[in-house]
């Protein structure tokens, strides 16, 4: 027995390790994944501030996945308000998510290109589609959001303004563009992913629950009545061995005491019917399912934006103002968000306007735990592989009060 350390692992978002027992073949018996971006405190700068502020803040988590975190910001106070948007405000928030996945998924196929295309012209020509996909996704984020990263238009109650019939119709031909492109790519992805020999056909198999709220948006009255009344949270040093808890910046989320998968497999099992038919030979319970349920998200983020587009009034209102001096400290609001890479789940409780408390766990914060748990038994040479299939955000998850089991505080110094 002997471990294997790869640190840092690359071609995913943000500093994270992997911390690999192996047996004399080098078969991973235990693996663990952690991060390792420093904690930055966001949920605790947060805190006091006023309600629009949070918003603000959580979108510059990292510059992946901005959209996802001013969306379930505004959702988690919106619902500690008991404030409920116009409906044309909520059809743009909608419509920026679906920019967002439209960029965020090709960028992933972009980082695991190097896996499974070897031919360097072949890699060349889906590195160009792929960029062409996120420009469109990004610009529409842009047109919906004010900026495709750190989008201004967010606000608590819906959308700061609503957009003009030209920039509307500007989205439709930016979706007929991005069509033919798309179905270049994911008909070029599926192939090369399906056809690989090289990868073990039960890489990343695990048997963790699937967590999903929604096929595209997000659910946040699901999360609330399916998950949240399951939902534990332990520290690194509770769940990693030895001294490898001390290292991790993350809490460890759990639904029903275990760990818990979200992302593409699982709002393609439970809300399309994804198994075995979809993944060739690979286990539909793999790493490369992962990969093969993303490439086929596409395509669904693709017709779901035509329909949001489609649905907007550009005459009408987009945002209920809030009033300044709302909330009442006590009642939590939960904004659960489905962020490319899985479910985000930001909450909060206002005073007078201001924000009282502030926690997220977000999308990569639940992976984290099994993507370690998803290396064993396979050979480590294969362990970055699964890492890269999550498509971890981890800077998104370094949000983490250093405590004891008692709350009393461990290391200031680590603060």
């Amino acid at each position: 027995m002997s471990q294997v350390v790869v640190s840092p692992t690359t071609r995913h978002e943000g500093h994270s390790k992997l911390v690999l027992e192996v047996d004399d073949n080098g078969i991973v018996t235990q693996g663990n994944y952690l991060s390792i971006t420093p904690v930055r405190g966001f949920e605790k700068f947060i805190t006091g501030k006023p309600m629009e502020f949070a918003p603000v803040a959580s979108s510059r988590f990292c510059g992946i996945c901005p959209i996802t975190h001013s969306t379930a910001s505004v959702e988690c106070i919106e619902r500690a308000l008991g404030i409920i948007p116009p409906k044309d405000g909520l059809v743009i928030r909608q419509l920026a998510n679906m920019g967002n996945k439209l960029h965020s998924h090709p960028l992933h196929e972009l980082l695991i290109l190097p896996d499974f295309v070897k031919d360097p012209s072949a890699s060349l020509a889906a590195t160009v589609r792929i960029q062409k996909m996120r420009k469109i996704g990004q610009g529409i984020v842009d047109i919906t959001g004010g900026e495709a990263i750190h989008a201004p238009n967010f606000r608590v109650g819906g959308m700061q303004k609503n957009m003009s019939e030209a920039a509307k119709r500007k989205i439709i031909e930016m979706l007929n563009q991005y069509e033919p492109i798309m179905k270049e790519q994911v008909d070029f992805m599926l192939a090369t992913l399906k056809g690989n020999t090289e990868v073990p056909k039960k890489l990343g198999v695990h048997d963790r629950e699937l967590m999903a709220t929604d096929l595209n948006y997000g659910n946040s009255d699901l999360f609330e009545t399916e998950y949240f009344y399951r939902f534990s949270e332990i520290t690194p040093k509770s769940y990693y061995p030895g001294e490898i808890g001390m290292e991790a910046c993350t809490s460890i989320p759990m639904i029903g005491g275990r760990t818990v998968e979200g992302g593409p497999r699982a709002r393609l099992m439970r809300f399309k019917g994804f198994g075995a038919k979809d993944c060739g030979d690979f286990d539909p319970r793999g790493a490369m399912a992962i990969n093969i349920a993303r490439a086929m998200e596409i395509p669904i983020a693709l017709a779901r934006a035509r329909e949001l587009i489609q649905q907007l009034d550009t005459t009408k209102e987009t945002l209920k103002k809030p009033p300044e001096s709302g909330g009442d400290g006590k009642t939590l609001g939960v904004g659960a968000n489905e962020a490319p890479r899985g479910v985000n789940v930001h909450t909060a409780k206002v005073k007078d306007g201001k924000i009282t408390y502030y926690n997220c766990l977000v999308a990569t914060t639940w992976n984290i735990p099994t993507i370690g748990k998803a290396t064993e038994g396979q050979h480590y040479k294969w362990a970055e592989y699964v890492v890269r299939a999550y498509d971890p955000c981890v800077s998104c998850a370094t949000h983490m009060i250093v405590v004891d089991e008692e709350g009393k505080l461990v290391d200031e110094a680590m603060i």
